[in-house]
């Protein structure tokens, strides 16, 4: 008896670290999901047929392109919120709209 609840205090100490780490993160919803507090120059909507090709702050995988879209000052948490968004480009057929992928804290503005 005395083991088991061991085990079930372990299990609860993980889903609860797992729980703060998603918090942290911007609250990621998938385990590719990305958003980091650093970006380089990417090129989003490259593909013909769809939006015209812009230079964007981000960072591409083979999951796609992720962007940032705007980072505003939070007095609440003392650091710059980061938003992210998802390039959803169409491909050759046309663009999707792009989607809203997350949010982190970051020390510094984008």
């Amino acid at each position: 008896m005395n083991r088991n609840l061991k085990r079930w205090g372990a299990l609860g100490t993980a889903a609860v670290s797992l729980a703060g780490a998603m918090v942290v993160t911007g609250g990621a919803t998938a385990a590719h999901a990305d958003t980091r507090c650093s970006w380089s120059s990417i090129y989003i909507n490259d593909s013909p047929g769809g939006d015209p090709k812009t230079a964007a702050r981000g960072h591409s995988h083979n999951t796609g392109n992720h962007y940032v879209t705007d980072s505003i000052w939070s007095a609440y948490y003392k650091k710059h919120v980061w938003y992210w968004n998802a390039d959803n480009d169409g491909g050759s057929d046309g663009d999707t709209d792009d989607t809203y992928y997350g949010w982190i804290l970051c020390d510094t503005p984008v």
